[in-house]
């Protein structure tokens, strides 16, 4: 039997480590089980073994054995250093994950295997733990080295294993009773064990794909970038937004992380009006899809429309802004509009303040708004803008009258120079978006015919309609996660979430809806960058300009879909579950017109005045409105309307069968529960067997006694008179006047009571509380022995 350790005590110590070293190799990916196990095994077994040992001889055996671990380093370094840079890969391709830059691994060396590295990793990670049995400075060394490990996963935005994090962190959580406690009571094995069941139940309760990192190691974080944000061109980037970011502008590859993590980490601050509709603020935009990546559409692509691009300042990167700067412009093509616009509107009105007062992160890309009035000469094409410069602006926002424009748009024929150059252009630019952004690669092609024939979607009301589908169609099918896991190799990323997987986040639901989109024959792009509320703003507090000042971190970093809306440009439309306030790109037409003195015009006749009939809300117009020049695919007279699309209704993707897990906790449970019941009913038993080795374990078995005095209602403390008085009229407590003379002689004496004398103490001890048992109830037992500890 362990002298002076308890056989819990050590489990506790080996959990611990094998938590630990399993946190560790996660980082590097495979399977942590065996080496886990190693060092559950080491450090059980290293515990035995110092316990067995005398005192003395502990800590010179724990230093030698560091000793030989140096050695080892020293003497094998060739070799070790070969198999560290083997092991060294797959850890630091995990740990680059998160961030948004290449980082240049280490060359592997012919042969190198990883395996005698992880090896000597295990024990040198044992080895602290071992030291927890020599002291309680080795046991806050050991939980400061779990608490470091678990700190580099959180920064990186790993999730770590369940089961780990439940052994380590239960670990941890068990110090501040082992510092308090001492080698007789054991305080951090019941503080362990409820801990590990804590964390096993949230473990199961909470699936890893809702995982946050927590708020104070999101503040840490924030303090360690704040620190080394001037000097280092890495950390900045761990953050949700450059997870948004990854395939896009051909960095990285979709699919090729794990999940997404949230760290709280502020993007950027911005002052805006209220909004009528969610706000998205692009910082990229991406046509070209191949190999899992999203890219700008190639230079070459452009040569038939390069004169609509020269003098470029952002006009086909936000159409709308160009339009209603023509139309604001104009008092003529401004009553135009009003005529279809709300009474207590006007196009003054429709212009809002907006400013972007800073952007912490290290990114060449812009975060605009739609509709945003920002002409400057950073645009290449119909691309995002790029600068190296600062990212803070100020400018205004149009609230676009969508369907009043396509009304106005149809009917004008005003001659004025701007809106003909605007009508003629957007024409000429809308046919290369027809040409360009209907492009679906063979690898996609794949999936999306597995989901049935989608057929093509030509009218406004038929494109409006398609929207609704697909969005319903995704919402029904397939499942959001923060963590879906990464794409196998040599698949492509979307038709593995439209056909294998079923599960993802924004960039899956965008990526997947593009496609779906284009084979509507709407043209659409993908783009990423970050999205508030429009609840959320109102919310916001004011600024002394009056605008709504909020700091948007990276929980705003998301993906979503364009659509080219004929004559009116690039609209966002969002496909991923969840996000609300978000409005159909594609107008109803509005359905009245207003003379220049504000009076509702009559219908013309009963045919006009059939097509510019509102329907009900929520529903498509009875009439298409007439087809917008230069959108090619126009339907054939005598041809009926085309069916809404025949995606294949699929059953929501079904996730690991979790019988073995459930299984596992419904064993492990009991069983910790079991080991905790035995711990408290020995308790006793301990301190009485320990009662009469030794000064610690008498003043123990002294504690125990007042303890139970007490709960008999005898005074614990008072004079020798009252105390002695006490014992003798409660029968239960025979002889302890007898008890009370020896330790009272044994004070005043200065004498300690010798080896006979603490026997005939414990004697007394043992017999009153067995008198105290024999009189009570099955539940006065309980309490007796669970809550009073009795």
């Amino acid at each position: 039997m362990m002298k002076n350790v308890s056989f819990f005590s050590a489990l506790v110590t080996a959990s611990g480590a094998a938590g630990t070293v399993s946190l560790f190799f996660s980082y590097a990916g495979g399977d942590t089980f065996f080496l886990a196990m190693a060092a559950f095994i080491l450090v059980l077994a290293g515990g035995f073994l110092l316990a067995a040992l005398p005192e003395k001889k502990r800590f010179p055996l724990t230093a030698l054995l560091f000793v030989l671990l140096a050695a080892v380093l020293i003497l094998f370094h060739s070799t070790l250093k070969d198999s560290f840079t083997a092991f060294s890969v797959p850890l630091f391709t995990t740990l680059k994950e998160p961030y948004d830059v290449d980082l240049a691994l280490p060359r592997l060396p012919e042969g190198a295997s990883p395996l005698a590295a992880e090896v000597y990793m295990v024990l040198f990670l044992s080895w602290f733990f071992l030291s927890a049995f020599l002291s309680k400075t080795g046991a806050v060394l050991s939980s400061l080295l779990s608490l470091a490990i678990l700190l580099l996963g959180f920064y990186f935005g790993i999730n770590p294993p369940p089961l780990a994090l439940a052994l380590a962190g239960a670990y941890m959580i068990s110090l501040p009773a082992r510092l308090k406690g001492n080698d007789l009571t054991h305080p951090e094995i019941p503080a362990f064990l409820a801990a590990l069941v804590l964390g096993l139940v949230l473990s199961f309760v909470i699936p890893e794909s809702r995982y946050e990192q927590p708020a104070l190691f999101s503040k840490l974080q924030e303090e360690i970038v704040s620190f080394v944000d001037p000097y280092d061109p890495i950390f900045h980037a761990g953050n949700a937004y450059t997870g948004m970011m990854k395939g896009s502008a051909g960095r990285q590859k979709l699919g090729n992380v794990k999940g997404i993590r949230y760290s709280g980490r502020i993007i950027a601050d911005i002052e805006a009006a209220d909004q009528p509709h969610r706000l998205y603020l692009r910082s990229w935009t991406g046509g070209d899809y191949g190999s899992n990546q999203w890219k700008d559409l190639p230079d070459g692509r452009y040569k038939s429309v390069a004169h609509l691009f020269e003098k470029n300042q952002g006009e086909w990167y936000d159409q709308g802004a160009w339009l209603m700067e023509v139309i604001a412009r104009s008092p003529a093509l401004s009553q135009s509009l009003a005529n279809y616009m709300k009474d207590d509107e006007s196009v003054e009105g429709l212009k809002k303040d907006f400013n972007v007062d800073a952007v912490y992160e290290k990114t060449p890309f812009f975060l605009l708004p739609y509709d945003t009035s920002f002409g400057a000469p950073l645009f290449a094409y119909d691309r995002s803008p790029m600068s190296r410069e600062g990212k803070a602006y100020s400018t205004y926002l149009w609230n676009l009258p969508a369907g009043a424009l396509l009304s106005m748009m149809e009917e004008e024929n005003s001659s004025d120079p701007y809106f003909r150059t605007y009508l003629g252009a957007e024409k000429e630019y809308r046919r290369f978006v027809y040409d360009h952004y209907l492009d679906i690669p063979d690898a996609v092609k794949e999936g999306l015919a597995a989901l049935g024939p989608i057929s093509p979607a030509r009218s406004l009301s038929e494109k409006r309609q398609r929207v609704e589908d697909i969005r319903r169609f995704l919402a029904e099918n397939y499942s959001y996660t923060r963590s879906p896991g990464k794409t196998p190799a040599g698949k492509d990323f979307i038709t593995y979430f439209l056909t294998e997987s079923k599960k993802g986040y924004c960039t899956s639901f965008a990526s997947a809806a593009v496609m779906l989109l284009r084979a509507s024959g709407i043209p659409a792009r993908y783009a990423a960058g970050l999205t508030v509320g429009a609840d959320e703003i109102k919310d916001a507090p004011l600024s002394e300009g009056g605008l709504h000042r909020l700091s948007i971190n990276d929980h705003h970093a998301h993906a979503w879909a364009e659509v080219y809306v004929d004559g009116l440009g690039w609209r966002p439309v969002e496909m991923t579950p969840g996000y609300e306030g978000s409005e159909n790109p594609f107008p109803l037409p509005a359905d009245r017109q207003k003379n220049d003195t504000g009076a509702p015009d009559a219908p013309v006749d009963d045919k006009d005045k059939t097509s510019r009939s509102q329907p009900k809300k929520d529903q498509s117009p009875k009439e298409s409105p007439p087809q917008s020049q230069g959108q090619p695919q126009a339907q054939p007279k005598g041809e009926s309307a085309p069916q809404p699309p025949q995606l294949n209704q699929q059953n929501p993707v079904e996730g690991k069968k979790s019988f073995p897990k459930i299984l596992f906790l419904l064993l492990l449970i009991p069983l910790l529960l079991a080991g905790f019941l035995v711990f408290r009913l020995t308790e006793v038993s301990r301190i009485f067997k320990n009662g009469t080795s030794g000064k610690e374990g008498f003043n123990r078995l002294l504690d125990y006694m007042d303890r139970l005095s007490s709960y008999a209602g005898l005074p614990p403390k008072g004079s020798y008179e009252e105390r002695k008085a006490a014992f003798q009229k409660d029968q239960r407590f025979q002889g302890w006047d007898h008890l009370l003379d020896l330790l009272v002689k044994a004070r005043w004496s200065g004498n300690p009571l010798d080896r006979e004398e603490k026997e005939e103490v414990l004697s007394l001890i043992v017999k009153a509380r067995e008198k105290c048992l024999a009189s009570m109830t099955w539940g006065e037992k309980l309490r007796f022995l669970f809550i009073h500890k009795l």
